[in-house]
């Protein structure tokens, strides 16, 4: 510090094209080495946010109030021009329909079946980020009469950890309560992490699962009922819960609470696209 705008400007840019590893790439256990890949507009905007944050509190004029901001500022709008959302790469939502398909799947009665369905209801049911999905504890969750209320601590966009409650309805659709009591129950889960990570034998851990762990079980599920699985992530989940909630009518601003989302502007994106075709300006006549 202090890093030019120049300098600034040429390394979002980096990330927006090539992306950028910190490390030698070294080799994992499995084989697979770190690749660097584009990373989307608003991790790029966090970046730029980090760096004018770490100039700030070393009292230091940060890049974007230097004499030359402009330039950074050009390369800015540059990268959201060309970052905007690319429908095709979209990773399609687990909406009711899809989450349903995949729950019916997975019918064995071993502890691996017993976790994966709770897995998906509940991350689908509570608009889970994966994080703070594998995140969630026994002494978190407390139950209700209508369901279930799931302490969330911190988040991505709670950062100063208010944190959040959200409520699990007892669905009879979609079952995430029972599911998630009969995962503790055929699991023995008192304490500790609720999803665990089981050995390759299907023998119960104390370790919670990663978040690989859960776009790799999306994935799985997915195949098993005849979806493609490279549609679906980890994130399936989370927008499947709000693609489905608009398709319901459900109130934006209860949305919005549920997923513990920043802005409306960003909830409203999940539901657009269904609305396109609601009350079409041409349906009485094409």
């Amino acid at each position: 510090m202090p890093a030019t705008p120049a300098i600034v400007a040429a390394f979002l840019t980096l990330l927006a094209e090539r992306g950028f590893v910190l490390q030698t790439p070294q080799r994992s256990r499995g084989g697979r080495a770190a690749v660097a890949k584009p990373l989307g507009r608003s991790t790029i905007s966090r970046r730029l946010a980090a760096i004018v944050f770490a100039h700030r509190a070393a009292g230091i004029d940060p890049p974007t109030h230097q004499p030359d901001a402009t330039r950074l500022d050009k390369a800015m709008r540059a990268i959201r021009r060309d970052k905007r959302d690319d429908p095709s790469a979209r990773k399609r939502p687990a909406d009711g329909d899809v989450l349903r398909d995949m729950l019916r799947t997975i019918t064995g009665g071993d502890l691996r079946a017993y976790r994966d369905r709770a897995l998906l209801a509940i991350g689908m049911a509570g608009a889970f980020r994966r994080s703070e999905l594998v995140a969630i504890t026994v002494a978190r969750v407390s139950e209700d009469a209508r369901g279930l209320l799931v302490r969330v601590p911190t988040s991505k966009t709670d950062q100063e950890g208010r944190g959040h409650s959200v409520a699990i309805p007892d669905g009879r659709r979609l079952e995430p309560v029972r599911h998630y009591r009969a995962w503790l129950d055929q699991a023995g889960i008192a304490h500790g992490s609720v999803f665990r990570k089981l050995t390759p034998q299907g023998r119960l851990t104390e370790l919670a699962m990663s978040a690989q762990g859960v776009a790799l079980i999306v994935k799985a599920a997915a195949q098993a009922a005849g979806y493609p699985p490279a549609l679906f992530s980890g994130h399936s989940l989370r927008a499947g819960f709000l693609t489905e909630a608009g398709r319901q009518n459900a109130n934006l601003f209860k949305m919005r609470e549920h997923s513990r989302h920043a802005s409306i502007d960003m909830v409203a994106e999940y539901v657009r696209d269904h609305e396109r075709f609601r009350a079409h300006a041409g349906e009485g006549f094409l």
